[in-house]
């Protein structure tokens, strides 16, 4: 069987090794949309009087079929992951679910590359910055072992009687409270990683500054956060790019002068290709803020305002220049037939 028949054949059976509480389940052989090219064909298990189920995606467990595990034994499988899945699901009331105002203490941003998502994103509130979108997901629960989120869609919006503009600035006032943006030197980062103190790491303090949210699921979305911008320019000393290192988080480089865009997005790009999986992936653009103007864009747009904006200096000048020797042309002019006529005029008052 390929993958969509041995889907469908789960579905059937799945119930044969479901416990007696999950047995008046509603089990079904669904597409699940997903953003970043995550979305498969799998199973919803949704139990007897409640709006809350399960999706899973059922990949690995073909796989391991494929690679001659019996069907029966996979089955018991998927039973026991079924089970664990309702015993460790998040604690919330369908009623909580229902009521807005409740949810919308949850909300958070999530920041995804625009080209790839459009299909999704037609169903989804979004605003677009750059070639990336913000997108808004309710946060149900939070523990080590990760988030449990609930995307923000139209239907969404429908269902709670809100618009697109209401989900935003919620999100927004929202989200720096409850997730708040966290931004450390690559020395803190690494030494955390490391176990040691980040003084133990060689190198000079400063250079690279990682941003993500508190808890680095989906963190990217953090820059777009009000006044984040300013504050990140106040604690780099200025000006900054910012490589887009995933959509979890991005790092920030103080713009010296020293470095060229196109060395930073070749440098991003060659990470994305090697280092990131794809539904992690954000940007191959490299952006850059403008801490004078309060302008996010990216480095390569910035690099061209800055070009015309010195082509327009060097016109001005120039143009300067050329009034300023007109000016003393005229001058000169002046002078020369004010002292061709002096004679006459001497001559005429000493009659």
């Amino acid at each position: 069987m390929d993958y969509r028949e041995f889907v469908d054949q789960i579905s059937e059976d799945l119930k044969k090794v479901l416990p007696d509480e999950l047995q008046g389940a509603k089990i079904t052989a669904r597409q699940v949309d997903k953003l970043q090219g995550a979305s498969y064909y799998g199973i919803t298990v949704q139990p007897e009087n409640s709006n809350i189920g399960i999706s899973m995606d059922l990949s690995s467990a073909f796989e391991s079929m494929e690679n001659g595990r019996s069907y029966d034994v996979v089955l018991a499988e998927l039973g026991t992951a079924v089970a664990d899945g309702f015993s460790n699901r998040p604690n919330v009331r369908a009623a909580e679910l229902m009521d807005y105002e409740a949810m919308k203490d949850k909300l958070m941003v999530q920041v995804v590359p625009t080209a790839g998502n459009e299909e999704m994103l037609a169903g989804i509130p979004h605003v677009e910055q750059e070639d990336m979108s913000l997108v808004y997901r309710f946060v149900i629960e939070t523990n080590e072992q990760g988030s449990a989120t609930t995307l923000g869609t139209n239907q969404i919006l429908e269902n709670y009687g809100i618009s697109a503009e209401q989900l935003h600035a919620d999100a927004m006032a929202n989200a720096p409270e409850q997730f708040p943006a966290s931004v450390r030197s690559m020395q803190e980062v690494l030494a955390e990683i490391m176990g040691i103190e980040p003084e133990m790491m060689p190198g000079e303090p400063g250079g690279m500054y990682v941003a993500t949210c508190n808890h680095g699921m989906n963190g990217a979305g953090c820059i777009f956060y009000p006044e984040f911008m300013d504050q990140a320019a106040e604690k780099l000393g200025g000006d900054f790019f910012v490589l887009p290192s995933s959509v979890h988080e991005v790092i920030l480089l103080p713009d010296t002068g020293d470095m060229s865009f196109h060395e930073l997005e070749s440098m991003v790009q060659e990470i994305n290709a090697t280092e990131v999986q794809p539904a992690d992936r954000l940007s191959d653009s490299v952006y850059h803020y403008d801490a004078e103007e309060h302008i996010f864009e990216k480095a390569q747009t910035h690099d061209e305002r800055m070009q015309a904006k010195k082509a327009e200096r060097e016109s001005s000048h120039e143009k300067k220049s050329i009034m300023d020797k007109l000016a003393e042309k005229k001058k000169e002019a002046q002078a020369h037939v004010g002292d061709k006529h002096a004679p006459a005029k001497a001559a005429e008052h000493s009659l």
